[in-house]
């Protein structure tokens, strides 16, 4: 097979430098074992793709592709795989121990990918795969909510509630859950976008989240899936969370945290890695594919919709960094989509 073009990171640059992204051209890669070699036709950009970038430290001699979210067809199976054939098309999240999809060919394994879900665009499935998967197993998976409370109703305070991860975990809770959800978003368009995705209640998070809490009738809440940084709403969280409560956080910090600040509450601190399953060939590596795969049923159903907001065009070195200059911006309401590297890219 041709060798394929890439584009790829080599340093921590700037989105702004010129040499932020640099095009490659490598092997095609193999499919081998469980594996689906699959044209990309169409991706989506998450903040682990810019996280990723500047966290690369000094001048890599290998690229670096980035790239979680890809809708393509598959080229290619290997021996092992049972439930996928040539000529599928196919979203997946990827795996972040591999190279990912700013590329014209990825390799994913069967087990996380599943079939493109019926009556959407290319480019609008792949914007799902990735906030599907850390969305789904941040509410059910990490902090374990159920139905079993139908009467209750317990609170659950999401915040960030309009970026990609917040966009479907407003659905997710609200769909499958018994959950009151409580979104924080500080915009007009940003708290119309919660509210329009589901959020039963929308409050500021540049205000007093504990007194709009307070307004709501909530003088703490069992359950706080955190889709910002950590460190601004560490000691918040502490006084929010009930006793015995659940939080979920999906962002890493190298500061030190005083985890002492729940003991007191017994609370359950969980961190959520949507690349968990895959990096450790976990037995429940399935689960992913299974949950990509009932995407049809939800979205054909209503229940959940797709939360692309942005199309950039192609994918270029210059519209990738555009890509991540909006993400790193922290503004992004919904999910980016771009569509394939062509072969004439610079």
């Amino acid at each position: 097979m041709p060798s394929m073009k890439t584009i790829a990171a080599f340093e921590a640059l700037s989105n702004t430098d010129p040499n932020c992204f640099v095009v490659v051209e490598e092997d095609t890669p193999v499919a081998t074992g469980k594996d689906l070699l699959i044209h990309i036709d169409a991706i989506s950009v998450n903040p682990v793709d810019y996280k990723d970038r500047l966290g690369i430290s000094g001048h890599r001699e290998t690229p670096l592709v980035l790239g979680w979210d890809a809708c393509g067809e598959v080229i290619a199976i290997g021996d092992d795989v049972t439930g996928f054939k040539v000529g599928d098309k196919v979203i997946s999240a990827g795996d972040i121990s591999r190279q990912g999809s700013y590329a014209q060919y990825q390799l994913v394994d069967e087990r996380i990918t599943a079939l493109k879900p019926a009556g959407l665009s290319d480019e609008q499935a792949a914007t799902l795969p990735l906030t599907t998967l850390a969305a789904w197993e941040a509410l059910f998976d990490r902090l374990g909510i159920s139905d079993a409370d139908e009467v209750e109703k317990p609170a659950l305070l999401i915040i960030g509630g309009a970026g990609g991860l917040g966009s479907m975990a407003v659905q997710f809770a609200r769909q499958f859950s018994s959950c009151t959800v409580i979104a924080t978003a500080s915009r007009p368009e940003t708290k119309d976008w919660c509210l329009e995705l589901g959020a039963h209640h929308v409050i500021d998070h540049s205000e007093d989240i504990q007194a709009q809490l307070r307004e709501l009738g909530y003088e703490d809440v069992p359950y706080i899936l955190n889709c910002s940084n950590n460190i601004p709403y560490w000691k918040l969280m502490s006084r929010l969370i009930a006793p015995e409560g659940a939080i979920c956080l999906v962002a890493s910090t190298k500061a030190k945290l005083d985890l002492d600040l729940f003991m007191e509450k017994s609370v359950r601190i969980n961190y959520m890695l949507m690349f968990t399953r895959s990096l450790f060939k976990t037995k429940t590596m399935q689960l992913q594919g299974d949950l990509l795969a009932r995407l049809s049923d939800m979205i054909s159903s209503g229940k959940v919709r797709h939360v692309m907001t942005k199309e950039l065009g192609p994918m270029t070195r210059a519209s990738l960094a555009h890509a991540h200059a909006l993400l790193e911006s922290g503004r992004m309401v919904g999910k980016i989509r771009l569509t394939a590297l062509r072969d004439e890219v610079d």
